[in-house]
C-alpha cells in the first residue's frame, strides 16, 4: 500500500456572517506569519458564488472555503509524515486557534480526516469480491465498493447527554482494468447538538487527525 493523499475538514452550520468575511478568512489563510498554505504552495485563487478556492495547478492541492466548509486536500509530494504534520499543525494553528476566534465561527458540526492510498491486487477483502463479481457475465473491469463504520460516542453534560457519532467511510474503487485499485478511507466526528466553539471539542482538531491516523495504520495498512 502506498498513502498518495490526505485531507482536513471542519463543517459548521452555515453562517451568513461568515459569508461576509470570506475574502479576509482568505487573506488570513495565504499571509498569516508561519503559514504553509502560502502563495508557495497555492498560486491561484478562484471564486464560484460563495465559494473560494486556493489552487495548486502544479500538485493539484486544493483549499476550499465556503460559509460552513473548511477544507484542505492535498497530494503527497515525498514524505507522508512529514507533510501530513507540516499541513496539520499549520491547520490547526491558523484556522482553529486563529481564523475560528477572530471571525467568530460557531456551530462545528464535524471533523473529518481523509486519507488516500493505492493498493495492490492481493488485497484480500476486494480479492473475495471480485471472486464473486466475476461470476456474473458481462461485467467490466471496473470496480466501487463503498461501506459505512457508525460508531455512537455519546458524551454525559450537565443536563444532558449528545448524540455524538464517529462515522467511518471505507470506499475501494478501480476505473478500469489498466487503473490502480484504490482505497480512501474518510474519518468523520460528529457532533450532535454543534459545538457552540472549537474548544468545546472533546479533542483538538490535531489529536483527532492523529488518533484516527494511528486507527488508519493499524486497520488498513498492517493489514495489507
Amino acid at each position: 500500500m502506498e498513502v498518495i493523499g490526505f485531507a482536513f475538514g471542519i463543517r459548521t452550520v452555515k453562517s451568513f456572517s461568515v459569508e461576509d468575511k470570506l475574502g479576509a478568512i482568505i487573506d488570513d489563510v495565504l499571509y498569516s506569519e508561519k503559514s504553509e498554505f502560502n502563495e508557495k504552495l497555492f498560486t491561484e485563487v478562484r471564486e464560484n458564488h460563495n465559494t473560494k478556492l486556493l489552487f495548486d495547478p502544479k500538485g493539484l492541492n486544493k483549499f476550499t472555503i465556503t460559509p460552513r466548509d473548511y477544507i484542505f486536500e492535498y497530494n503527497i509530494k515525498s514524505n507522508f509524515d512529514i507533510e501530513f504534520e507540516k499541513y496539520l499543525n499549520s491547520y490547526v494553528n491558523i484556522l482553529t486557534k486563529q481564523i475560528f476566534k477572530k471571525f467568530g465561527v460557531k456551530n462545528i458540526s464535524r471533523f473529518g480526516f481523509l486519507i488516500k492510498s493505492v493498493l495492490n491486487e492481493k488485497d484480500e477483502l476486494l480479492s473475495k469480491v471480485t471472486e464473486t463479481i466475476k461470476t456474473h457475465k458481462g461485467i467490466d473491469d471496473s470496480l466501487s465498493l463503498r461501506f459505512n463504520v457508525i460508531t455512537k460516542k455519546p458524551l454525559k453534560l450537565s443536563k444532558f447527554i449528545t448524540e455524538d457519532y464517529d462515522n467511518e467511510i471505507v470506499t475501494y474503487d478501480k476505473l478500469n482494468k489498466d487503473s490502480p485499485l484504490n482505497l480512501t478511507v474518510d474519518f468523520q466526528k460528529y457532533f450532535k447538538p454543534e459545538l457552540n466553539i472549537i474548544e468545546d471539542a472533546p479533542l483538538d482538531f490535531g489529536t483527532f487527525c492523529r488518533n484516527t491516523l494511528k486507527v488508519f495504520n493499524e486497520t488498513y495498512l498492517k493489514a495489507k
